[in-house]
């Protein structure tokens, strides 16, 4: 989620990531996620619709691709969305993976990234269609 806003990446190049990284035998992390300006403006479910439909290729299986939910406001700052919120976007990414890829979207993992630490981790990770985590820094 990071390179999109440091680096200027578009969902065109997270998508041809993904397809590289298949091509060379490896699983694709396809990161998603909204900016602090993006959630005060009400537009995270906006912005995440967008990522999927962008990001995630439509080859994609639950064998070749992981998507992570980042929030990149909560990267790295100690900052944490509330489990209602990220149950939100994680059912919100769900549905929109469902619409893009059918059934197999059920078996899709989501992982949750940002700011997630031994004092949070277990209530994350007890957030419906959150299926791991995925840690930077800890």
């Amino acid at each position: 989620s990071e390179c999109r806003e440091q680096r200027g990446e578009d969902d065109a190049t997270v998508q041809a990531k993904a397809t590289a990284a298949w091509r060379a035998g490896l699983v694709a992390i396809v990161c998603i996620g909204e900016t602090q300006q993006q959630r005060e403006a009400g537009a995270t479910l906006e912005v995440l619709s967008r990522q999927v439909e962008g990001s995630v290729p439509p080859s994609a299986t639950p064998s070749n691709t992981i998507i992570a939910y980042e929030p990149v406001w909560a990267i790295g700052t100690g900052l944490t969305p509330t489990a209602a919120d990220v149950a939100e976007a994680h059912a919100h990414i769900r549905e929109k993976l469902s619409e893009k890829l059918g059934t197999a979207a059920a078996r899709m993992r989501i992982l949750y990234g940002s700011s997630v630490k031994p004092s949070n981790a277990v209530e994350l990770l007890g957030v419906r269609n959150v299926d791991g985590a995925l840690v930077g820094g800890a």
